[in-house]
Formats: C-alpha cells, sequence, structure tokens
C-alpha cells in the first residue's frame, strides 16, 4: 500500500543517512531514509560542521512544508537546543528598517561552529549591550544550521502563541519597500502584523474588516507568522479534488516521491508531494480523495487517501 507523506511541521523523527550525493555542480545532498523507508534530502553546505557520516541516525525535526506540499528537514544541533538559554559573546549590532519602516536591531554573535547567530530586537535592553558583552539568549529557532536568538530578560508578555487563534483587524492594504502587496493587520494592542496580499485575495478581505488567524510558527526574523481560517477547507477533514497530473519529484530519482497536482474549491492548483503513483495500469483518476492536515499561505496541505 501506498504511504502518504503525512509529516506534520514541528515533529522529531529518525533518519539514516544512507549516502551523500552531487546533484549538480557543487551541490551535495545527504539521502535520509525513516523508519518506514521514506527517503528525503538535505542539503549537505548547511550542517558541514555537524560531523555527519554514512549510515548515522539522525533526528530531524520537520521544519517547514511549503504551499506545495515540499519538506524541509532540520537536523538536531550538535551544542543547541531549541527554547534554551546560553551564553553568548556580542560581536556586532547593526540598525535597519523591517518592511514597516520599524526599526529593529541585529545583534550578531557567534556561535560553537562558526557560524553566525542573530538576535533580532525592536528594543536594545536597559543595560545598553555592546559589542564584546556576554548576553544570556534563548535559542527561539535552528534553521539551515543558524541560530535565531531573542534575549531572555525582555518582557513576553502578550506574546501571541503558536497553534492559538486571534482576532485581528485589517487596517489597510498597502505595497511596502519591499515591493510586495500586503493586508495591514492590527490586534487589539495596536502592534500590526502582515499577510501577503496575493496569498488571500479569493477570501474577499475587506478594509475594517476583523478576521481570525492562526500563529504558525516565529519566524527567523522574530515575528509570528500568520494564517487566516480559511472560507471552505477545514483542518482535519476530507475533501475530494480534480486530479490534475502527476510528475516525478526533481529529486525524485533519490526519494522514489511523486509530485501530485490537483485544484482546489477556487480551481487554483495545489501540489503535494505521494511515496507512490496515484495512477494505475489501467486509468488516470478524474477525482481523488484527500485529508487536510493544515492550511498554508491560503492553500491546503493534502495528504492522499485513495482515487475515486
Amino acid at each position: 500500500m501506498a504511504q502518504s507523506l503525512n509529516y506534520k511541521e514541528g515533529e522529531s523523527i529518525q533518519f539514516k543517512i544512507k549516502k551523500l550525493i552531487e546533484l549538480a555542480e557543487n551541490e551535495e545532498y545527504y539521502v535520509l531514509e525513516d523508519n518506514s523507508g521514506q527517503r528525503q534530502l538535505l542539503k549537505a553546505e548547511y550542517y558541514k560542521n555537524y560531523g555527519f557520516k554514512t549510515g548515522q541516525n539522525i533526528i530531524c525535526k520537520i521544519d517547514h512544508i511549503n504551499c506545495s506540499g515540499k519538506i524541509f528537514l532540520e537536523p538536531e544541533h550538535p551544542f543547541y537546543k531549541e527554547n534554551e538559554v546560553y551564553e553568548f559573546i556580542i560581536d556586532s549590532i547593526k540598525k535597519s528598517e523591517n518592511r514597516l519602516k520599524e526599526t529593529v536591531f541585529h545583534i550578531n554573535s557567534t556561535d560553537k561552529t562558526g557560524n553566525t547567530a542573530t538576535c533580532i530586537t525592536e528594543n536594545i535592553p536597559e543595560n545598553n549591550i555592546k559589542p564584546g558583552q556576554k548576553v544570556q539568549y534563548k535559542i527561539e529557532r535552528i534553521k539551515k544550521g543558524k541560530l535565531y536568538l531573542s534575549i531572555i530578560n525582555q518582557s513576553s508578555e502578550g506574546k501571541l502563541k503558536p497553534g492559538r487563534y486571534y482576532k485581528f483587524k485589517i487596517e489597510d492594504v498597502k505595497i511596502l519597500k519591499d515591493e510586495i502587496k500586503y493586508y495591514i493587520l492590527s490586534d487589539k494592542k495596536n502592534r500590526k502584523y502582515l499577510l501577503q496580499y496575493d496569498f488571500y485575495n479569493r477570501h474577499n478581505f475587506e478594509t475594517g474588516q476583523t478576521i481570525k488567524c492562526t500563529v504558525i510558527k516565529y519566524g527567523s526574523n522574530g515575528y509570528p507568522v500568520l494564517e487566516p481560517q480559511h472560507p471552505y477547507y477545514k483542518t482535519g477533514k476530507k475533501y475530494i479534488f480534480e486530479f490534475v497530473k502527476q510528475e516525478k519529484d526533481f529529486k525524485g530519482e533519490f526519494t522514489g516521491n511523486y509530485d501530485i497536482v490537483v485544484k482546489d474549491i477556487f480551481g487554483d492548483e495545489v501540489r503535494f508531494m505521494h511515496s507512490e503513483s496515484v495512477k494505475s495500469k489501467e486509468k488516470t483518476p478524474k477525482k481523488i480523495l484527500c485529508s487536510v492536515h493544515g492550511i498554508k499561505k491560503g492553500k491546503p496541505l493534502l495528504v492522499f487517501v485513495k482515487t475515486l
């Protein structure tokens, strides 16, 4: 029986390193295999100082599943763990503006692997930290082997919690300094948030409207990643989708995975990964049944159930 790639963001899974391959010039990947035999690729350049070897078992977090269903892994760091506190020495402090033209500070340190670890904050602490000073940081996120930090004595009161739904008011629609169009949201404390307009133009949002969004996670920039309630799909429910096509994933030679394309309720294409072909020798399906295990950028994240 075919096995669906039903990994969930945030869960940790054990993989065995099967081999190291080169897909393009100077672009190496580890081929990883989980206990069920499903394979994934991990880009090697981010983890050169992790000491990985063929045959080794490693634990990886499902760090990210994009709106096309592609899975991105983050192996356990050899020296640090997320949500734990460590001491770092400040190398530099740089000031910049975020997309809302608010001032933010990038406080950089060096971790035990030689990578730059960054704390992005809107507020410099009262003790006026400076290069050479030691600071206690909490590891908020590890992504591509890089640490993203927060200063532990900064107040987290009122911080939005991942997995919960909150109400936001749509204040405006604007094209910001990155030349991308956004919905500008505000919460009850008048803190500002962004939703990229193109992902949600099917939701028929209007300025002045109050909407509910869940916090998926906190990004490496320190801001929460929001996802509005979908007007049709609900997580955990099964729906019928129009089958469009399937293609071998571009890494499928090594993973065996297929890229499945269907149409959603709006007629937009939705992609997801599956470990085997959904087509039989006799026919190509017109409809398939899928389970929705999440919503990302306005599109359902799907797990194959059966052909119809």
